[in-house]
């Protein structure tokens, strides 16, 4: 067991280091994903650019901003929960370890074994939305994005909890990790186009953003095809080699920070945003496209395969001598390899909002226009299977209320994924210049946080002036 567990918190510990195209928002994350067509000012970056030029239409302010106020997390699987750690790998009320019967035993290789866990996590350190009535909005942020994924195998787990039986191969190829950690800063610039009176749409805006990559570790199994025996003889046969690729600002046996990237590329973002003439004089409905992440980062500090030979003999297990021997063998070497190139995670996002007004909607200069509700409906199609991202398309559903234009409650639905169905929850509250957002990915974080494997949260405090 404690093999087990040192393995566990090793690859915690690396996929918590990682890098995330979940979210960049804390009222996407409240409002099942959504954020194509309903995202506004910073809350727009790395979502769809053309919505920084955009705004709550109860606000009318020149620049919003924040600083270190602005950060999410979110941990998905199918077993991994507090209850599961406290159960397994936490000791009891008088302070001995933990004792599994043949039942936990089993509980443990069934539900954790081949089975994937995602981590991701996200800070924005710095960012700043400039509106200007002639020359467009100008968006600027800083961003640590954090994720990884890690999977261990059923037969690892078995031979941990389990005398190994004679005979029977162990295959340990199911265990394998991809994480990443990559901080990046956004250029982003928003503007109205301008439409004809025969136009279909009201007004249309598009925008772009520039994404300079600084990417600080990269890790990833290469391949592993490790297996293990004990023959009828007692021997132990091993079989196979696990590989390992990196990149780091250190090696990969430290961390520590340095303001020189081990990586460095670009992302590129593009989006509109139109709203469609008026369908009553007390509503609207606008649409969003954006495609997300269209890039790459170039690792070229660190970069090294670790290989690991798992082709072996003992016969006797009571020997120092050999155990020393199978010590060297499956100590790794490390071999510098050439640069290497890895794509960011491209998500296409299309989205539909429908927005119900207290009063008929004004188009005067300076006018707000106080809501009722807004519903929105949200199709993500991401293009990569690593990072915590999956090919697996997301539909996601989001309705948020105006109570008194300060307390915005929100809730969400989102089907596909990697979650495949989660609930999401939150709230915004509007004070004057202080804006704030609390949210969830998963309302059962909030009622059962204890006993969920699909765990998330996030705060967004912003300015406005």
């Amino acid at each position: 067991m404690k093999l087990i567990i040192t393995v566990i918190c090793i690859l915690l510990f690396l996929t918590e280091a990682a890098h995330s195209q979940k979210f960049s928002d804390v009222r996407s994350m409240s409002l099942g994903r959504t954020s194509a067509s309903n995202s506004t000012d910073i809350d727009a970056l790395n979502n769809n650019p053309a919505n920084i030029y955009h705004e709550r239409s109860v606000n009318d302010a020149g620049v919003y901003f924040s600083i270190g106020t602005n950060f999410n997390f979110l941990s998905n699987s199918e077993y991994l929960t507090f209850d599961f750690i406290n159960k397994y790998f936490t000791e009891n009320a008088i302070l001995s370890p933990v004792i599994l019967s043949d039942q936990d035993k089993a509980d443990l290789v069934n539900d954790a074994g081949n089975q994937t866990v995602n981590l991701s996590g996200y800070l924005r350190s710095l960012a700043v939305v400039v509106n200007t009535k002639s020359i467009g909005s100008f968006g600027f942020s800083i961003d640590d994005r954090i994720a990884g994924d890690f999977r261990i195998s059923r037969d690892f787990l078995d031979i941990g909890v389990y005398l190994p039986e004679i005979n029977r191969v162990y295959d340990f190829s199911e265990l394998k990790y991809n994480a990443s950690w990559i901080r990046q800063l956004n250029f982003s610039y928003a503007n109205k186009i301008h439409l004809g009176k025969k136009s279909l749409l009201k007004n249309l805006a598009f925008g772009v953003s520039i994404k300079p990559q600084f990417g600080l570790y990269y890790s990833e199994t290469k391949s592993n095809n490790l297996t293990i025996q004990l023959d009828n003889k007692l021997n132990v046969l091993g079989n196979g080699a696990l590989e390992l690729l990196f990149s780091g600002i250190t090696d990969f046996n430290e961390l520590q920070f340095t303001l020189k990237p081990a990586g460095f590329g670009f992302g590129f973002d593009a989006g509109i945003n139109g709203t469609f003439k008026e369908l009553s004089k007390n509503s609207i409905l606008n649409f969003g496209l954006s495609i997300i992440d269209l890039g790459y980062i170039n690792w070229t500090k660190n970069t090294n395969n670790y290989y690991y030979n798992g082709n072996y003999i003992v016969t006797d297990i009571t020997n120092q001598k050999q155990l020393d021997s199978l010590k060297e063998i499956i100590k790794g070497t490390r071999t510098p390899v050439l640069s290497f190139v890895k794509t960011l995670p491209t998500n296409l996002r299309l989205g539909l909002t429908y927005t119900i007004y207290k009063k008929p909607v004004s188009d005067k200069p300076g006018a707000l226009n106080s809501e009722i509700v807004s519903l929105t409906g949200e199709y993500v199609q991401s293009f990569t299977e690593n990072l915590s991202s999956t090919t697996k398309p997301v539909l996601g559903f989001g309705c948020e209320f105006n109570v008194g234009d300060v307390f915005y409650p929100r809730v969400g639905l989102a089907a596909g994924g990697l979650e495949k169905f989660v609930a999401s929850f939150g709230f915004g509250i509007e004070t004057g210049p202080v804006i704030i957002d609390l949210g969830t990915y998963n309302i059962s974080s909030i009622f059962t946080p204890a006993s969920t494997s699909k765990i998330s949260g996030g705060l967004s405090i912003k300015f406005k002036i």
